[in-house]
C-alpha cells in the first residue's frame, strides 16, 4: 500500500525525510492533477492532502472521499498547523484511531 502527500514545497520535503513521496504544488490546477493521478493508482492507499491545499480543491476532495473506497484521503495540517475551523492532528488520529492519546 502507497502513501501519497500533496502540498506545499516545506511540508512534502518534512514527509519525503519520513519516505512519504510527494507533489508540490502551487496552484488550484497542479493540486487538482496531482489528486487525480494519485487517486488512479490503484496501489495507492492513502492520499494526504495539505489542509490550505484541499481548501482550493475542496469539491473535488470531497468527491474522491465520498465516491472511492480507496485510497483513502485525508486533509491535514500543513507546517503551519491547523486552519482555525479544521480538525488538528491530534484530533484527526484520535477520530481514526478511536483512542485519546
Amino acid at each position: 500500500m502507497k502513501i501519497f502527500l500533496i502540498g506545499d514545497e516545506i511540508t512534502v520535503l518534512g514527509y519525503s525525510l519520513a519516505g512519504i513521496p510527494g507533489a508540490v504544488v502551487d496552484d488550484k490546477e497542479e493540486a487538482a492533477k496531482a489528486l487525480k493521478e494519485a487517486t488512479s493508482d490503484p496501489d495507492m492507499g492513502i492520499v494526504l492532502v495539505t489542509q490550505p491545499v484541499a481548501s482550493e480543491i475542496q469539491p473535488l476532495i470531497d468527491d474522491a472521499k465520498l465516491k472511492r473506497a480507496t485510497p483513502i484521503v485525508l486533509e491535514i495540517p500543513d507546517r503551519n498547523g491547523t486552519i482555525e475551523g479544521r480538525e488538528s492532528a491530534l484530533d484527526i488520529v484520535r477520530r481514526l484511531i478511536g483512542i485519546k492519546v
